[in-house]
């Protein structure tokens, strides 16, 4: 089966310094992949080339099997939906108005929602569960409330492609549970898949497929999260120790180098 997305020796480099070099990698139909990492290992950067935000040096990259050059801004925003780290919303606008910003790749020439455009609002209204935020200014709502607005706008899109950079940074236990519930099941809808950043190394490992584990900007392990998630990685990449399996691990640091 063909990948939904692919990225074939991607490098991109800021003055003389690499930030991410031969990234290769492959997103599945009916996958949740998840990209982990230390801090600095170029996770974000990663995910914001494979968005189509920043151009990489070399390399090349394709949307269901079309070169991302082959799609004009209009139907790769239709085919792909990002949700950024730590998503603001700078307006003091309603909460339904910060939704309908995801339907702006379906608008006409006109700008006004059409009831097909209204109707994929309201699902993903439904999907998410905040029917009792609406009517709200976001400005007024808790982190974890924004970010679940601001993944309503991402589902709203429609897009069968969902990036999402550490949705649950900073969240609480239940709203990280709940974000990560609601890509997951994402990615299991008929020709649909999801990429997540994540810090969360017990999320990674109860909710990914797949892992990709990142350091100095390139993929050192990618596999199974039982596979990639293994007593040497974390000692090596994440400095670490870890006895038994992840699941059940006792976690301590290495000393201070």
């Amino acid at each position: 089966m063909s990948p939904l997305l692919s990225a074939k020796d991607l490098s991109w480099y800021i003055a003389d310094s690499a930030i991410l070099q031969d990234i290769s990698l492959s997103l599945q139909q009916g996958e949740l992949l998840g990209i982990i990492g230390p801090n600095g290992a170029g996770k974000s950067s990663l995910l914001q080339m494979l968005a189509g935000i920043t151009q990489a040096d070399k390399g090349e990259l394709c949307l269901h099997d079309r070169p991302y050059t082959q799609f004009d801004r209009r139907s790769f925003a239709q085919a792909l939906s990002y949700l950024e780290q730590d998503a603001q919303v700078n307006w003091p606008l309603l909460t339904e108005k910060v939704i309908e910003l995801g339907r702006s790749p379906h608008l006409s020439a006109y700008g006004s929602l059409s009831e097909a455009d209204r109707l994929a609002v309201q699902e993903a209204i439904s999907v998410t569960g905040i029917q009792h935020l609406t009517g709200r200014n976001v400005s007024s709502l808790s982190q974890g409330e924004k970010m679940l607005v601001a993944l309503t706008r991402v589902f709203a899109t429609q897009a069968d492609i969902i990036l999402a950079d550490e949705p649950v940074a900073a969240l609480d236990p239940y709203h990280q549970l709940l974000i990560m519930e609601l890509l997951h099941s994402h990615s299991k809808k008929p020709g649909a898949a999801a990429i997540v950043v994540l810090h969360d190394l017990g999320l990674a490992a109860r909710f990914c497929d797949r892992l990709l584990l990142m350091s100095a900007g390139r993929i050192v392990s990618a596999g199974a999260p039982e596979n990639v998630l293994c007593a040497e990685n974390l000692r090596e990449f994440y400095r670490i120790l870890c006895y038994s399996d992840f699941s059940q691990a006792l976690i301590q640091p290495l000393e201070r180098l």
